[in-house]
Order: structure tokens, then sequence, then C-alpha cells
């Protein structure tokens, strides 16, 4: 699904996108301090883990067919995954 979008689809989803993990980012970084990655890092891993969800669930097979729910549940699940992975990693290299 991701590749059939169209060049205004990308535009809303992107901005979408870019506007929630900048918002999550900032609450992660208040909530983790510096365990986190400050938050343009925590808008960047939850960005790229939000996109990283949504191709893995395409590639998987699934078809989001236009269900909202499911394709944010995906791109949070995605996102949160990532920044709860790479912040343990670094609580593991930084101990």
């Amino acid at each position: 699904m991701l590749v059939e979008f169209s060049t205004s689809q990308w535009i809303v989803s992107f901005t979408f996108a870019c506007t929630l993990s900048f918002l999550c980012g900032w609450i992660a970084d208040r909530i983790m301090g510096y365990a986190g990655f400050g938050v343009l890092g925590n808008w960047l891993l939850l960005l790229f883990g939000a996109y990283a969800g949504l191709f893995a669930y395409n590639q998987f097979g699934y078809r989001f067919e236009w269900d909202p729910l499911v394709s944010f549940l995906t791109a949070f699940g995605g996102a949160t995954a990532m920044l709860i992975l790479l912040s343990g990693a670094k609580a593991l290299t930084h101990t």
C-alpha cells in the first residue's frame, strides 16, 4: 500500500506522521529525561519506527483497506517498539 500512494497522499501521510512523532518525541523526552535521545532524536526514531511498522505490516501481506484505526495502531506500535528497543540498547551500552 505504501508504494501505491500518490504524491498528495505521501505529503499528507508524512505531515501527519511528522507532527504526531514530534509531539510524542517531546512527551517521551519529558518522561525519559537523559535515558532518551532528546526531542529531535526521539522524533526521528518515532518517525522511522512508524514507517517501519507500516512497511512491515504491508510486507506480511495485509492490506489496510482504509481502516484508520488499524493503520494508526500499526504505526504507533512500530514507533513505540523502536523507541523502547533502542532506549534499552542505550541503557545496556552506557552502564
